[in-house]
């Protein structure tokens, strides 16, 4: 697809036909599918979704009947301070990634404009967008273990296989929540509605409605998801949405490895809120000027 014509990336959706083109000759909007296509999409990514996470969730579950680990990842527990509770957080949102794949090849669309209206992962546009990220989100991180109390930390082999694994899976999930959330779900809306507002605003809601925090974390999610959105569509991909959300997230699950606090929604003050506001618009903004310059 000639990127200069392609739809824009939340009315990829409607071009069903493999390999992925604009249904009327490269003109900015295609034409609505048949209502029920999205529909089909929509179901079988959400079944998918639930199939997969239960799964593999399930999985945990089944090993702690049969096996009987000393530690649960189904009882309370306060840090990911051992590798088998931080890969049970984040496997089922790492099994979810085919869902959207999945869904979009069954209705008989190219599954690729997932990624992009270029129909490929960009790496480019996902490792600029990884300097402003890491210098902004950085630094909120590690001014949130600065100022933690780590008179309770523990610096042990187990503690370093637990920061392995977060690492490593971290960018995983985050990269599935912006696969679902500002990609199948985008392009899902997107072929009922033609306006970018609608298409990225109703999943935007949904994906609200998964995170329970007090106004100030609340507030921050919201932020951070209107960044996010930014970035996808103006750049055409999830590509830097998804390296901001994975800098993010590593940062703030990457102390609990060795039980200190980091960045916690759950318990934001308000000068917690301000610092994350301006490290996320910052980060943002970073990666859309690098992105922007590198075209």
């Amino acid at each position: 697809m000639n990127v200069s014509t392609s739809p824009a990336y939340h009315l990829l959706g409607r071009a069903y036909r493999r390999p992925t083109a604009p249904p009327n000759n490269g003109k900015p909007t295609p034409p609505r599918p048949a209502w029920w296509r999205p529909l089909i999409e929509l179901i079988i990514a959400l079944v998918l979704l639930v199939t997969l996470t239960s799964a593999a969730i399930g999985l945990y579950y089944l090993y702690e009947k049969i096996a009987h680990p000393t530690i649960s990842a189904f009882e309370e527990y306060s840090f990911l301070e051992h590798p088998y509770l931080a890969a049970a957080t984040f496997i089922g949102w790492v099994a979810a990634i085919p869902a959207g794949f999945i869904a979009a090849r069954v209705t008989g669309r190219d599954p690729r404009a997932l990624w992009s209206t270029e129909l490929r992962f960009r790496w480019r546009n996902f490792g600029l967008a990884l300097f402003p990220a890491l210098l902004f989100l950085g630094a909120e991180g590690i001014y949130a273990v600065v100022i933690s109390d780590r008179s309770q930390a523990t610096f042990t082999p187990m503690n370093l296989a637990a920061l392995a694994v977060i690492v490593a899976m971290t960018p995983l999930q985050s990269l599935s929540e912006e696969l679902f959330f500002r990609g199948s779900l985008v392009q899902i809306t997107g072929q009922w509605f033609s306006p970018a507002v609608i298409a990225y605003l109703l999943p935007l809601l949904f994906f609200l409605s998964g995170h329970h925090y007090g106004w100030q974390g609340m507030v921050s999610v919201t932020v951070f998801a209107l960044c996010a959105i930014f970035l996808t569509h103006t750049t055409g991909g999830i590509e830097a949405a998804a390296a901001v959300h994975a800098v993010g997230n590593t940062f703030a699950y990457a102390p609990d490895a060795f039980g200190v606090d980091g960045v916690d929604l759950a318990v934001s003050s308000s000068s917690d809120l301000a610092i994350s506001l301006v490290a996320t618009v910052a980060a943002t903004a970073g990666a859309y000027a690098l992105i922007r310059r590198a075209q």
